[in-house]
């Protein structure tokens, strides 16, 4: 019990770690830098498309036409809703300029170019959220080989020292479960994150389809 206390708790026990065991909890706090950064940046990019969403499609519902929309959007500034809408009036324009009419075969080409504009975005929204999946599924087994081989450390210093007391092996055990807790303490942010993010990219997903139907809808008046 001394000799735990000896150790300055987590942190001691962290510094006085071997090196296998060390180089592992740098592998994880570099996997939950990273994670966090992550979580971070999609948590402002996804919340800030969100808005983008419902705004664009409160104006098309109160708009009478396209044109005044796109009047006062002039440039789509990043914004996916409006990339559908300037590509879908544009693939319209061209159709008027070569005297085809709005017919079936008509809808389901600006529908295919929105659907293209559609993956493109939320192919991009998803991107760095695999890390978050590697991290959740990579870091607790991570942590648990630091166990392992600390636990394989512990028993060499019992063969070295011809003992099983206590003091003996406490500390060796304690250090070793550190990297454990540290993989799970990686891995839980990271699980709930992506399926978060997961959930709300699915919610811009139906946005951009809603949005997609509206458009439609003006183009075929």
């Amino acid at each position: 019990m001394n000799t735990l206390m000896d150790t300055g708790g987590i942190g001691g026990l962290i510094f006085s770690a071997g090196p296998m065991a060390k180089a592992v909890m740098v592998i994880l706090f570099l996997f939950s830098v990273i994670s966090w950064m992550i979580i971070f940046k999609k948590w402002r990019q996804l919340k800030g498309i969100e808005i983008l969403g419902d705004t664009f499609i409160g104006d098309i519902l109160r708009s009478s036409s396209l044109d005044k929309l796109i009047v006062r959007n002039n440039d789509d500034n990043g914004d996916p809703f409006l990339k559908m809408l300037f590509i879908a009036r544009k693939e319209a324009a061209i159709r008027v300029k070569e005297s085809r009419p709005m017919n079936v075969e008509t809808i389901m080409s600006i529908k295919s170019v929105m659907q293209a504009v559609e993956t493109e975005e939320t192919t991009e929204l998803g991107k760095k959220l695999s890390f978050l999946a590697t991290t959740a599924n990579a870091a607790p087994f991570i942590g648990l080989f630091g166990t392992v081989w600390g636990i394989m450390d512990s028993f060499r210093e019992i063969g070295a020292k011809g003992t099983t007391s206590l003091a003996v092996v406490a500390p060796g055990i304690s250090e070793a479960l550190i990297a454990t807790a540290l993989g799970l303490a990686t891995a839980i942010p990271a699980v709930l994150a992506y399926n978060y993010f997961m959930g709300r990219l699915r919610d811009i997903t139906s946005k951009m389809e809603n949005a997609s139907i509206y458009i439609l809808n003006h183009l075929t008046r």
